[in-house]
């Protein structure tokens, strides 16, 4: 082969090696493009934060998952999920702040209800009595008889209007008793509930892929 053959040849051979090393970058570029940014991708530093057209995403664990591996989550992922979490353990703090409560509430009802029964007694012994007065005073002949027994009415008549003030205040603590108890039995399982749908949004918004 001529001088000029050869150095036709290596060039060629340099043109060739040229056009595949950029044949190379050609394909790699599109590759990195490729790999899409989006719920559960890998990525490496967590706190990382980056703008694609579909939102912003961030390098971190997710909250909802006991894995510690760094992927891109959007921001509403991220949020969704916090909030999720937070709702979880404060329907935990709560539910055990009613269990707690409610042997309160219990004694209160029961220690309530003793108390009205022991004042109706009383109310309706004053009731009797004040009755009795007033028959008393119609049928008084003297006037005497008449201031004793007209002062015995206002006295019993003052008395069962205490005693009914008291129940009616007995019952309207009963009521509340009563209305927080129903709240303690059955608002840890109404929150529960809150936390199960707060996570299924979250976990639909935070879908692999997305």
């Amino acid at each position: 082969m001529s001088t000029k053959g050869s150095f036709m040849l290596r060039k060629f051979a340099s043109i060739s090696v040229s056009l595949v090393v950029a044949g190379g970058v050609m394909f790699a570029v599109p590759a990195d493009a490729s790999t899409k940014i989006s719920n559960g991708v890998a990525c490496k530093k967590s706190g990382q934060t980056t703008k694609t057209s579909g939102g912003t995403y961030r390098c971190t664990t997710n909250p909802l998952s006991t894995s510690k591996r760094l992927t891109w989550l959007s921001m509403d992922c991220v949020t969704a999920a916090r909030d999720a979490v937070a709702a979880q353990r404060s329907a935990a703090t709560t539910a055990a702040n009613f269990k707690a409560q409610l042997p309160v509430i219990e004694l209160g009802i029961t220690t309530e209800t003793a108390n009205k029964a022991e004042i109706q007694v009383k109310l309706d012994e004053a009731n009797k009595r004040l009755i009795a007065a007033q028959a008393k005073l119609a049928a008084a002949k003297t006037d005497a008889d008449k201031r004793v027994l007209n002062n015995a009415v206002n006295s019993w008549t003052s008395a069962t209007r205490a005693y009914a003030s008291k129940i009616r205040n007995i019952d309207l603590t009963l009521r509340k008793l009563e209305t927080a108890k129903l709240a303690a039995t059955n608002k840890p399982a109404e929150l529960q509930s809150n936390v199960a749908d707060a996570r299924e949004s979250a976990k639909l918004i935070c879908t692999k892929g997305f």
